[in-house]
Order: structure tokens, then sequence, then C-alpha cells
């Protein structure tokens, strides 16, 4: 069990956005977070909008749900969603922005659209995800939770019964003690990796050379339109895990190991995307199948490459290093 968790503040709409609220707030729990925080419903209150000011006081970060609409707006005529950026922006609040970027059922009208694009073109320096759908949502969210999580690190918040082990702590205490861990930890891993490099018992890709067949999803384009594209590609499995090796010198969520290894093979998509539909010209969105990275995994553990810690995160084993080390 974790000692602490994260609180997020979700600001986002109560009309239309009922199943995207459950998707954010199963990420954020699903990121070890805590969703506070109340939808705003089509008709102004104030009273909604205090609470969701005490919620943010007490949050660690902001997520703001960005969709279709700009919202109800306040007294002095800016929307309540703005409004919550523009105090945690006063607060000094790490701010994650989720934007909606797929076709619009509803039509809305042309004031509230230039609000709307208003606050979108606000968001644009900080932290931002687009969405068009409940998977890019969940990715985005894990992925920009994520980044939230590393670039702005919090204490976060510890069960009543915890907090004796921590009064005598402060947040550079705290801080100095996680770094030690992980010099530690590396260190330990280090101590492995030379203690394997002096037996021939370092695993190696002849025990497992066949290749790894990568069946994704993503979309493609070609003069303004897009179209949804799968395919296959047969990949090397040990070019694959010196992609992710570096990475996997340190514990990584699987969600970025995912991310990193669709991300290299951009290149490769493209060109099965243009075989398929001439004249296409760029792809996104690239999703590897369950099922083939399911198989990634448990053949990289199986060679005794990688290994989980408690929290589920990838890390080499010391066999590991000395294969991602071996020039």
């Amino acid at each position: 069990m974790q000692d602490s968790r994260m609180m997020v503040m979700v600001a986002a709409l109560e009309r239309d956005q009922e199943a995207e609220r459950k998707v954010v707030q199963e990420a954020i729990v699903g990121q070890g977070g805590v969703s506070v925080g109340m939808p705003y419903p089509a008709i102004p209150t104030n009273y909604i909008h205090k609470l969701n000011l005490h919620c943010m006081a007490d949050a660690d970060y902001v997520l703001l749900l960005i969709g279709t609409e700009y919202g109800p707006l306040t007294e002095r005529g800016v929307g309540y969603i703005h409004t919550i950026y523009a105090a945690a922006q006063a607060a000094r609040k790490p701010v994650l922005s989720l934007i909606y970027s797929g076709e619009r059922s509803v039509h809305i009208d042309r004031f509230e659209q230039k609000r709307l694009d208003g606050l979108i073109s606000s968001l644009k320096n900080g932290l931002i995800y687009y969405w068009h759908d409940a998977d890019s949502l969940r990715d985005g969210i894990e992925l920009g939770l994520e980044n939230l999580f590393e670039t702005y690190p919090s204490l976060g918040w510890v069960k009543a019964d915890m907090q004796p082990l921590y009064q005598a702590m402060n947040p550079q205490d705290d801080k100095l003690i996680w770094q030690l861990r992980q010099r530690i930890s590396q260190l330990e891993q280090r101590l492995k990796a030379l203690k394997s490099a002096d037996t021939p018992l370092v695993p190696s890709f002849v025990d497992d050379n066949s290749p790894w067949q990568a069946r994704y999803q993503c979309n493609a384009f070609r003069e303004g339109r897009l179209k949804p594209f799968d395919g296959v590609l047969t990949l090397d499995l040990s070019e694959v895990f010196q992609w992710a090796s570096a990475t996997l010198l340190s514990p990584t969520t699987e969600t970025r190991v995912r991310a990193l290894v669709a991300s290299r093979l951009h290149d490769r998509v493209l060109h099965s995307a243009k075989k398929a539909w001439s004249g296409s010209h760029a792809v996104s969105d690239i999703r590897i199948d369950q099922p083939s990275f399911d198989e990634f995994k448990t053949r990289l553990r199986a060679l005794g490459l990688i290994s989980f810690d408690y929290h589920g995160r990838w890390q080499l084993t010391g066999e590991g290093e000395v294969i991602a080390l071996r020039k």
C-alpha cells in the first residue's frame, strides 16, 4: 500500500461529460491518486464554484477536462473552468489540460466558440494532451499524470494513522531520503550486473530469437482526411529491448514503456500506411494491441531481462543491464 496519495482536483462540466468524468476518475485512482471536485452544471452556481476552490486549495494538482463547450459564466462573464485555471495559476498549482480534438456533434454559437478557443489558446503554454475518444482520453490522463508526478513531485496526502511517522520529516529530508533510496537501488543493480558479468549464465537473445509480431492501430492522414488503420510489424526482439533499455535503468511505468515503443515505431508505421493508402503523409495515435504488448513483456521477463517493483513499474535486472550496456 502506498504511504501517500496525490490529490487531483478535476474541473469539468456536468452536461455531456458524464462518461468522460468516469474515465478521468478511474484513471486517477489507477495512478494512485484521489479525485476531488464537483462538475459545473449548465446553470451558473457560485456555491459549486466555492466548493471547487476549497478542493483546489487542498489538491496537489489540477486537471482541466475541456470538451466541446466553454460552459457557464460567472457574474464577471468568464467561464467557471477558465476561472479555476486562473486560480490554479495564481496558487502555483501544476495544471494538466485534456483538450477534445474530435468531431463536434453539437453546434455552438460563434460567441461560445470564441470563448472556448480563447481558453484553449491560454492553455497551450502548459501541459496539454488531446483526446477524441475514451481510449485516447485514458492514455492522455495516464501520461499526463505521470509527467506531472515526475516534473512536480509532491509529498501527497498521508493517512492519519501514518502521520506520526512523518512529523519530524520536512520536505527537504523526504526528498533526500527518496534520492538515497534510488541511488541504493541503482548501486544494487550495478553490483548484480558486475557479478553476472563474471559468469556464463547471462541470458542472451539466442535463447529467444524469434521475431516479435507487433500489432497496432493508428490514424492515417491524406489531404486533410483521416482513416483508421490497423497493421502488424515484424520486429527483432533484441532491437526493441535496446529502444527501452536506457529508460529502464530506473523504475518506469508500463504506460511510459508502451508510449516509448510506440514512438519508435512511427517511421515504420508511416511507411506501412503509405503502402496501404497511397498518398498518406502522416500517422498519429499509434497504439500497440494489448495482447502483442503482453507478449513483448512476458518474453523479456522469461529471459530474465526485466523485473517489476511493488507498484508494477518496469526495471532492468542485473542481467538486463549487462546486455543493455554490452557494446
